[in-house]
């Protein structure tokens, strides 16, 4: 799928790319991940599917945005209807995790036809702003842009305390914190920085209300997969109870681990992804 890499690289998204052949898989990482997330779960996939995980923008080691622009959500969704047509995939799998999961869940209701089966991993509906306080997240929004621009690269003394911040911030262990941070970081002279934009972390300025996601989440007919952990989070549970009534076909699973239980419990992820690929595999 060197190919495929290539084609990639000219619209700024990076990827990593199976070996295998057979129908494609795509899949899309969390908010401040990269494709490194995918990693243990594809060591162990099946070689029946061709498998691809890209870094968003902003992310791992695909471009930055503009100077003058910003990350929307609707444009992660956008970015993905692109790169399905920059690689000339009319149909395909998706997967995603966290934000990733979002994205693949709002993709799969605006465009059902570019979709054979939809896996959401600890990721469900949308990130909603209450309609009364809509004023204050665009207040919120332009704070934090305003002070984007005084953000300064932190130098990390070696790639272990990067690591170890890493791993802290989350429910990461040091392994998988390493292997996420393999790819969101480089060596420079004294030490390691991010390369993950920093914009990411500004509030965004545009969140849907729960009635207006509620009305993009709607009849999604696509078949569908729900994999939640036992120790994740909660977010995600509030959001099934919001959102379940939109996806007329789903399978909704539970496995061992936090929140990113795909790189915790590869096995079981994978094996249940692969279980619902080959229900929905077009023969």
């Amino acid at each position: 799928m060197k190919n495929a890499i290539d084609a990639l690289q000219r619209i700024g998204i990076a990827a990593q790319t199976t070996d295998s052949k057979g129908e494609v898989v795509l899949c899309l990482h969390g908010w401040l991940d990269n494709s490194n997330s995918f990693a243990p779960m594809l060591d162990k996939a099946s070689s029946a599917y061709q498998w691809i995980s890209i870094d968003f923008k902003g992310h791992g080691k695909s471009q930055w945005r503009s100077a003058d622009a910003h990350y929307y959500f609707v444009d992660y969704v956008y970015d993905l209807l692109n790169i399905l047509d920059v690689l000339g995939i009319e149909r395909c799998h998706l997967v995603g995790h966290s934000m990733g999961a979002m994205v693949c869940g709002l993709f799969a209701s605006l465009y059902p036809q570019r979709v054979k089966s939809l896996t959401m991993i600890e990721g469900f509906g949308l990130v909603c702003t209450p309609e009364q306080q809509l004023k204050k997240q665009i207040l919120d929004a332009f704070e934090h842009r305003q002070a984007s621009d005084k953000f300064k690269k932190r130098l990390y003394a070696n790639f272990a305390t990067l690591v170890t911040a890493r791993s802290n911030a989350g429910d990461l262990t040091q392994e998988d914190a390493a292997l996420l941070m393999q790819r969101n970081s480089q060596q420079v002279e004294g030490g390691f920085y991010l390369t993950i934009d920093p914009r990411l972390k500004t509030a965004s300025a545009i969140r849907f209300s729960v009635a207006q996601a509620k009305a993009m989440l709607v009849d999604v007919t696509t078949p569908s997969l729900l994999i939640l952990s036992d120790k994740g989070l909660g977010f995600v549970k509030d959001n099934y109870d919001l959102f379940i009534d939109g996806f007329k076909d789903i399978t909704v699973e539970e496995v061992s681990g936090g929140h990113h239980c795909h790189m915790d419990n590869p096995q079981e992820c994978v094996s249940l992804i692969e279980q619902h690929l080959n229900r929905n595999a077009v023969t």
